[in-house]
This record gives C-alpha cells, structure tokens and sequence, in this order.
C-alpha cells in the first residue's frame, strides 16, 4: 500500500474516537444531573417570613366634638360657645350643614336662644341671637353650646 492510501485509512478512526468520547462525555454529563444531591447532616433549616408593619398616616386635627348635646337649653336660656378648640362655631341661616354660614362665634361668646330644638344632619340645633348685636343671628350646633344658667 501506498503511503497515501495508509494516511486514508487512518484517519476516519480518530473521527469514530472523537465522537465516540463526545458521547461518553454527555451521557455522564447527563448522568451526573440526574442524580439527588446529598442531604446535609442534621435539622433542615426553617425559613424566616418577615412582614413590614405599617406606618400610621397623619391625621389632620379638629376641633374635639363633644359626644351629647348642651343640657339645660331651651328657648329664652342664655348659652356660652364652648368645645370649638378656639376655631369658633358656624352660625347658620337654618338648621343643617347645609344652610350657608353667615358668621362665626367666638369661643366664649354669650347668646340668647330664641328658637329650636330642629334635629338636622345627627345634630341638635338651635337658633340664637346675640344681645349685644340683635341683628347677629343663626343656627348652631347644640354641641358647642353649654348653658350659663341664666
């Protein structure tokens, strides 16, 4: 045989190796993922949930409500402004939420009832006049009034 025909022979055998050692690497390749990892020694761990805890969102801040309505008020009593937390109280020109303010009492301000009660929007309302100023009237809210027990 020629020595062309002897590097003819020879080298479609390394091409049967390679991709014989090809294989054999990818079947232990596979081998080797398909297999379980081992387990630890002892306990597992515990997984941990943590949670954020809400922060409270300010509030804005209003005048305290008192939770009943003025005792000892009636028509012809003297009552006073009070609990507004110095805002002072809406005097409306009729009962209700409503009605349109027409001025604004002054904590502290004294005043002569001269109609009411009318039950309106959950309140108790009353209509009052200022002495000092006959012509300053309107309806307010029982709850910011106390009686002056006169």
């Amino acid at each position: 045989m020629s020595e062309v025909q002897n590097s003819r022979v020879k080298k479609p055998y390394w091409g049967y190796l390679l991709l014989l050692g090809g294989s054999l690497a990818l079947l232990a390749g596979a081998w080797l993922l398909l297999q379980e990892p081992p387990r630890p020694a002892g306990p597992l761990p515990t997984a941990e949930l943590w949670t954020a805890t809400p922060t409270p969102l300010p509030t804005a801040t209003l005048p305290p409500t008192p939770t009943s309505p003025a005792e000892g008020i009636g028509i012809g009593s003297r009552v006073r402004v009070s609990g507004t937390a110095g805002a002072g109280l809406s005097l409306r020109s009729g009962p209700g939420l409503d009605n349109e303010r027409v001025e604004i009492a002054a904590e502290g301000e004294n005043f002569t009832v001269i109609g009411g009660p009318v039950e309106a929007d959950g309140l108790t309302w009353w209509q009052l006049r200022d002495e000092a100023a006959p012509q300053r009237e309107g309806w307010a809210a029982a709850n910011y009034l106390e009686s002056t027990g006169e």
